[in-house]
């Protein structure tokens, strides 16, 4: 059907009292759009084209929103053609819509959903060759160039263009000022110049600038770091006071109260922050699509941030995240711990920006966000004034839709339907569930046999991935128990117990929580060791691991002199424990007590694993037993520790050829991702070892190709040699270096390994 203009018009006008983010006004916009293009009258299609470009904003893409930023950046290709062919042709409400809509588009392409930055200096610049010089839309076009510089960490150019644009207004109807001051503070403040950031603002904080749409009159959290950083702690405070209780923040304004509270010693009103931006509204980026954002980035960055520090401070507990849907066939888990979600948002934070660098050509985004995941306190501790509400993080969770038990008898009937079920995730949804209704309910009964039934699920070997989750679990019911000394039973208090050595290995051995949690726990569990058990061996048997781990010598003779008072330490001389013990003592470089603690095991024959003390012969120079033991013992070593010890030994005796089969052999123990959670502590000694020996292998001119076999997650790949290999190693052991001095809380055995791989 062809309609005549004044039709179209009114079609064109009626659109416009639409919803412009409904299917309904897309639909209505295209079925307007073809009818402009049959007319053919050019100032109708220019608008209809528009109004197509206005839907587009909130279209939903099934695969990348380049599918729907591509369709809109076709359609003001057209406009901008038509206005560069007959710019006076166009009323100028039309024209500057225009130029805000390519605004949006090239911002997408520059920050909301990163290009590469070449491609779109590229776009801006083809852009720029239909805008007459003296026109606003090259405020526009500066403005996302300057953007774009601040992603690549540009900060020369980024100040040259935001001189140049401060000399003009930005143009109405395509920017609201006081929101450019505000993005333009928080850029400077992440590039790392706070007085740029107060000078950005200043027209904001005198009134210059004023947002028709802000009731709080102005955006002031771009200043919150800066103030804190240039010692204006009074100003800073009065900043967070004013916004960290609103309910309509943005990324970035998250991002700056998470950030100001981990690095105050505020970690309880940071966790408010968390818990009220927490969600599909905000979403903190690991599992929404904000993750795929610029401004996502140093949100869950800062939120990692706060998370680690408030498990470092023993804050760290298990808490409900609602799913928020009423679908039946949901498969959300909803309990959440602290130490969990820090490294959960750890990764999401520290793959972005690896991957925006690559689209930048720069490391800039990945030194920020690493300096932003590893921040130190700027205060000790800085006084706030008291909140008004109750902690929102402790009050009661919504109940579940899933779950529609909430008395006390439907919790009861909900918890003998799991206790009967198989262990596995069904069951773990449907403890949680009642854990949730517990709590909402205030059912402690229930909540303590949901926690009981997911304990023993996660303490099943498949799910050892899950150990911060278990960690957590089994803190609370110590906690419980110690609220509550008769609250569990005996029966229940032994389970508990059971429960101790399994966790405290997974979580000595793989990283998630952190040191200072472990040492809280052991604290706690102390208190309620059970006469006639070994319940304290268990304790100070950990002690000494925990010690091992935070590199600290005395203290782990001394934990170990200890352990050995109490009756019957010969429980804990397994073959298992003592090969454990050897590890302790070469990681903290006390050979005697290793080659001591093996001597058990050698006087009883067993030899297998004494391959663990290659590196005491041989710093003790006895190359000829290490050789001994290496030809002997060689062939069965699989482990991380001893495949590190025989590498180590192959690579500082020249047995070169040796090594590289020892390396083609454990390929396994090699084959890891950038964000794999699962990179064991002794890890970092094997892939040191793998470094000094693949770069020998090159430098002694024994380097060929090779291909990397098959693996249950991908095929085999060619293309692989030594040197690719040591620098495989080099980086993950940078990278997972990194990660354990977070958890234990000392860089004593990385600064080891690093050691290692460079020869020393």
């Amino acid at each position: 059907m062809t309609v005549d203009r004044r039709k179209l018009r009114a079609l064109l006008d009626a659109a416009k009292e639409l919803d412009g983010a409904t299917e309904h006004y897309r639909a209505t916009a295209r079925a307007n759009l073809r009818h402009a293009e049959a007319l053919g009258d050019p100032e109708l299609l220019f608008e209809a084209r528009l109004d197509h470009g206005f839907g587009l904003r909130s279209q939903p893409w099934r695969n990348h929103p380049r599918e729907v930023l591509g369709e809109w950046l076709v359609v003001l290709r057209q406009c901008l053609l038509m206005w560069h062919a007959e710019p006076y042709r166009y009323p100028e409400g039309n024209v500057r819509a225009m130029w805000a809509q390519i605004l949006q588009v090239l911002s997408a392409f520059a920050l909301h959903f990163p290009e590469p930055a070449d491609q779109v200096r590229r776009l801006i610049d083809e852009v720029e060759r239909y805008c007459p010089p003296a026109h606003y839309g090259r405020y526009a076009l500066d403005h996302v160039r300057m953007s774009l510089a601040a992603r690549c960490g540009h900060r020369d150019e980024v100040e040259r263009l935001w001189r140049r644009l401060r000399t003009q207004p930005p143009p109405k109807g395509v920017f609201i000022p006081a929101g450019v001051a505000a993005r333009t503070a928080t850029m400077w403040a992440r590039l790392g110049r706070d007085d740029l950031a107060v000078e950005a603002l200043t027209p904001v904080l005198t009134g210059e600038f004023l947002d028709p749409e802000d009731e709080h009159g102005g955006d002031e959290s771009p200043l919150l770091m800066p103030y804190l950083r240039m010692g204006r702690t009074a100003e800073a405070i009065a900043v967070h006071q004013r916004t960290h209780a609103r309910s309509d923040l943005k990324l970035e304004q998250v991002a700056a109260l998470l950030e100001f509270c981990a690095r105050t010693g505020n970690e309880e009103r940071g966790l408010e922050v968390l818990h009220r931006n927490f969600g599909e509204r905000i979403g903190l980026g690991f599992e929404s699509r904000a993750s795929a954002r610029f401004d996502a980035v140093w949100t869950v960055a800062a939120a990692a941030l706060l998370c680690r520090r408030a498990a470092e401070k023993g804050l760290d507990r298990e808490w409900v995240s609602p799913c928020g849907c009423a679908g039946a066939d949901c498969d959300r888990l909803v309990i959440r711990s602290y130490a969990e979600l820090g490294a959960e948002l750890r990764w999401s934070a520290m793959n972005f920006a690896r991957h925006l660098d690559e689209l930048n050509g720069t490391s800039h985004v990945s030194d920020r966000i690493d300096a932003l995941l590893h921040a130190e306190p700027i205060v000790d501790r800085l006084d706030l004034p008291p909140e008004t509400a109750p902690p929102l993080r402790l009050t009661a969770p919504p109940p579940s839709p899933h779950l529609d038990a909430a008395d006390a008898d439907g919790l009861r009937r909900a918890v003998e339907r799991a206790r009967a079920m198989e262990p596995g995730l069904p069951r773990i949804r449907l403890a949680e569930r009642v854990m949730q209704n517990a709590l909402a309910a205030d059912e402690p009964e229930a909540l303590l046999e949901a926690r009981l039934i997911r304990l023993e699920d996660l303490l099943h070997p498949d799910r050892e991935s899950w150990r911060a989750d278990l960690f957590a679990c089994l803190v609370e019911l110590f906690r419980a128990h110690h609220a509550r000394p008769t609250l569990l039973g005996a029966d229940r208090v032994a389970a508990l117990w059971r429960a101790v050595p399994v966790a405290l290995s997974r979580v000595l051995t793989r990283p998630g929580v952190h040191l200072r949690q472990i040492r809280a726990f052991l604290d706690l569990a102390e208190r309620h060791c059970r006469p006639g058990t070994d319940d304290l061996h268990h304790v100070r048997w950990f002690r000494t691991w925990v010690e091992a781990r935070a590199g600290d010598r005395e203290a782990a003779r001394a934990a170990r002199a200890r352990f050995l008072q109490l009756p019957h330490p010969d429980r804990f001389v397994s073959r298992e424990h003592l090969l454990r013990g050897v590890q302790w003592w070469l990681d903290l470089g006390c050979d005697v007590e290793a080659v001591v603690t093996m001597e058990p095991l050698l006087a009883a024959g067993d030899t297998e694993r004494e391959d663990l003390l290659l590196p005491a012969y041989l710093r003790a120079r006895r190359p000829h037993r290490a050789c001994e033991v290496h030809e002997r013992t060689w062939t069965t070593a699989r482990g991380a520790a001893e495949v590190a010890a025989h590498l180590e030994l192959c690579a500082r005796e020249g047995m070169l050829e040796r090594g590289r089969e020892i390396i083609w052999r454990s390929l396994d123990l090699f084959h890891y991702y950038v964000d794999d959670t699962e990179f064991t502590f002794d890890q970092l000694r094997t892939h040191a070892a793998a470094v000094l020996l693949c770069e020998r292998v090159v430098a002694a001119g024994l380097d060929e190709p090779w291909t990397w076999p098959a693996h249950e997650c991908c095929p085999a790949e060619d293309g692989w040699s030594f040197a690719r290999l040591a620098q495989d190693c080099r980086e993950f052991l940078a990278l997972f270096s990194r990660r354990w001095e977070e958890i234990l809380g000392t860089d004593f055995h990385t600064r080891a390994a690093r050691a290692l791989a460079d020869g020393r």
